[in-house]
């Protein structure tokens, strides 16, 4: 038996109750990811310099969450669009919806901004999560795990020691992107295939 199917299953059933997607319940995602951050900046990246975790982690990673705040209903709002001969006296709209369960696999080099900028984006469309930080930045995965559960809901998310770095083929996503090198996207790639 598949020892991720129970949590899985349930971050699905949070998605279809609509839980995730009103705005409020997308911008209280987004401010408990910011207080995650702010407060422990020290054990974030304890291999990085204070002035390069500020810099290159916290900084762009709350840079991410303000321009989200920001702009969340904006986002969300239905685009217009022209309406030709056979739309006439239709809506013609496009409107946006989350994709219900999205997995985000960082990679090793920035552990924190690489990890966060994905999420918050994901938080922001209203999805679900399941977050796998990068296999060689143990204890930034230790500190997020530690961390970020205390800042977000319980239901809906799923974080590190959730997925294994290798799990079985055919057991992932439908769709999915692979930022970084040939090798681990190849390897995605696989074990994603149905």
């Amino acid at each position: 038996m598949d020892p991720y199917a129970d949590t899985l299953q349930r971050l699905r059933e949070a998605f279809s109750t609509g839980r995730t997607r009103p705005a409020e319940f997308r911008a209280a995602q987004l401010k408990g990811t910011g207080r995650s951050v702010r407060p422990n900046p020290a054990p974030i990246s304890p291999l990085q310099s204070t002035f390069e975790a500020e810099v290159s982690e916290i900084r762009i990673s709350e840079s991410e969450i303000d321009l989200a705040l920001r702009n969340l209903r904006s986002w969300m709002k239905d685009e217009k669009v022209p309406k030709n001969l056979a739309t006439q006296l239709d809506s013609a709209f496009i409107r946006k919806e989350p994709f219900g369960l999205v997995l985000i696999i960082a990679p090793w080099n920035y552990p924190v901004n690489l990890t966060l900028v994905p999420l918050v984006g994901a938080l922001a469309a209203g999805n679900c999560v399941v977050l796998k930080p990068s296999e060689f930045s143990r204890s930034t995965e230790k500190v997020l795990a530690e961390v970020l559960p205390r800042y977000l809901d319980q239901v809906s998310r799923a974080w590190s020691g959730v997925l294994v770095p290798n799990p079985g083929r055919g057991q992932g996503t439908h769709a999915h992107r692979q930022p970084g090198r040939k090798q681990a996207g190849s390897r995605t790639s696989l074990l994603c295939a149905p």
